[in-house]
């Protein structure tokens, strides 16, 4: 009896030796760990070109509807309206309006309702630079600059240009990733904008990098 307990738990320590290669040894975590921080560093360059070109892309895209609803509302109402731009506190906003009130006299930037062009988008002002080739209402300058004092595009009662004898190339809102190292001046690779280019108030709403630095 004895001989038949002592196979048996021969037999059990045979089937239970401790397993020399379970886990992982220190090398290898730090291999593993050095393999992850090598694909971040190749993959965070390009997601943050992403989420800029997204950021970008949305505020384009609310620049163009402020200006469409501008030239609706003259269509439609049979009235001279604008769209005006500006920066407020850095928070770049913008403004649909009838130029005259309903006592015929001109309105003024007080009166306007102004929004925010980043506010509900998820968007930071400091995130976005916007520009302008604007240097007075239906007037484009030579160059394209940080939007500092209030521009604006007007449009008659057919919701064409109300003067065209100034546009240029075109009247050009620019939104664009400001560059870390000036932000007066914008990644002109990351540059997206909308551009009224005819007097009858045609736009072209997918112009990129280059392309949306007009000269006159």
């Amino acid at each position: 009896m004895f001989k038949i307990y002592r196979k048996i738990q021969g037999h059990q320590s045979l089937n239970h030796k401790p397993n020399k290669d379970a886990g992982f040894t220190f090398l290898e975590l730090l291999i593993v760990i050095l393999m992850v921080g090598i694909l971040s560093a190749i993959a965070a360059p390009s997601w943050l070109a992403f989420v800029n070109r997204q950021r970008v892309g949305k505020v384009n895209e609310r620049v163009l509807s402020v200006i469409q609803e501008a030239q609706r509302q003259a269509k439609n109402k049979k009235l001279s309206y604008s769209v005006s731009f500006r920066i407020n506190d850095g928070v770049p906003e913008a403004a649909v309006y009838q130029d005259k009130n309903n006592n015929g006299e001109d309105n003024t930037p007080e009166t306007f309702q102004w929004q925010s062009l980043v506010g509900d988008l998820g968007v930071k002002p400091e995130e976005v630079w916007v520009g302008t080739n604007l240097i007075d209402d239906n007037k484009s300058g030579p160059t394209l600059d940080i939007l500092e004092d209030q521009q604006t595009i007007t449009f008659d009662n057919q919701g064409v240009i109300d003067d065209p004898a100034e546009i240029g190339d075109g009247l050009a809102i620019v939104v664009a990733v400001p560059d870390s190292r000036d932000n007066d001046n914008p990644i002109e690779a990351t540059q997206r904008c909308v551009i009224v280019k005819t007097i009858l108030g045609a736009m072209e709403a997918n112009k990129k990098g280059t392309e949306c630095n007009l000269s006159t």
